[in-house]
């Protein structure tokens, strides 16, 4: 049986729905750059369908990024092209600390005769559709992007999220320059009992991002963890250098938190009025607010929706 989530009058290629057969659309992972003035946004595609390639090589259909900010009002259309990342560049002052993407395929122009060799034949057999210029012939779920996180590599690189059998808790390991293991040199390792860290692998899936499940995250994670890590690169600070058994700085982590909050104008961590909890939520893009907030709207949409099937 169709699903039917969202009704279309034509096979759409999505993850929700069963109109096509082993194929797959979804914008892959942005990266940005941030300049003076603008942002520029690094985006490609990815789409496994023969047919479908086909037909917008054909010029019948083309790819779409919406990109939209809700704090701004902020909403605009820009082409992909196929097989190469596209830049977009948006100006600084149109939007405000995280952008929503979804990526679409709309017909190009109008087409009688529309039939793929992907559609799924139990619910359409062999009859063609007619479709007019803009409708939607795939979408995605999309993805909340921060923008303003000044420690880019924090969740990618610096605080890496491991499983681990052996323990029954979680844990944190901070790198030292004299570490010896290379399996957790140079970088902070949260270790979670392996029951937890598949469930969190299950969380970062692309599916999940546009719930802002990301900043919920990293605000569970990752803030504590960087709490604890401006706590010891401080009290190394403090420390006369021959008192020393362990250091810190000198690995990328304490290096690049260092760098983070000079960037925010906390140029001495040991003579500034911030707490830590402060400090490391600023170089995180005040991924707290973003997390309550995310928490907030999710809730209303909710209680909307409830309210709707109460009504039904």
């Amino acid at each position: 049986m169709r699903n039917n989530a969202t009704q279309y009058p034509r096979p759409v290629l999505n993850e929700y729905l069963n109109d096509f057969e082993g194929s797959k659309f979804e914008i892959c992972n942005p990266t940005f750059d941030e300049k003076s003035d603008s942002i520029i946004l690094h985006l490609s595609y990815e789409l496994v369908c023969p047919g479908m390639e086909h037909f917008i090589a054909d010029g019948y259909a083309k790819v779409l990024v919406r990109i939209s900010c809700f704090r701004t009002s902020y909403r605009k259309v820009f082409e992909l092209n196929a097989g190469e990342t596209t830049d977009v560049v948006i100006d600084k002052k149109l939007v405000s600390d995280c952008i929503d993407l979804q990526g679409i395929i709309v017909a190009a122009t109008p087409y009688n005769a529309y039939r793929l060799d992907e559609f799924n034949k139990n619910y359409f057999g062999e009859v063609p559709f007619s479709l007019r210029k803009g409708d939607v012939i795939a979408n995605e779920l999309g993805m909340k992007v921060k923008l303003t996180t000044v420690l880019e590599t924090v969740s990618s690189g610096v605080v890496q999220i491991a499983g681990d059998p052996s323990v029954d808790t979680l844990k944190v390991k901070y790198a030292t320059v004299e570490e010896t293991d290379p399996q957790y040199s140079n970088y902070i390792t949260v270790l979670l009992p392996q029951k937890e860290y598949d469930t969190y692998r299950k969380l970062t899936q692309k599916k999940h991002l546009k719930y802002g499940i990301e900043r919920f995250l990293q605000s569970s994670l990752i803030l504590p963890a960087i709490v604890e890590a401006i706590t010891l690169i401080k009290d190394e600070e403090l420390t006369a250098e021959d008192e020393i058994e362990e250091h810190f700085l000198g690995t990328i982590w304490a290096d690049s938190i260092v760098a983070a909050l000079a960037k925010n104008g906390v140029d001495d961590i040991t003579s500034t009025q911030k707490t830590a909890v402060e400090m490391a939520n600023l170089i995180l893009g005040d991924v707290a607010s973003d997390a309550i907030n995310d928490l907030m709207q999710k809730m209303t949409e909710w209680a909307t929706i409830r309210q709707e099937e109460d009504i039904l």
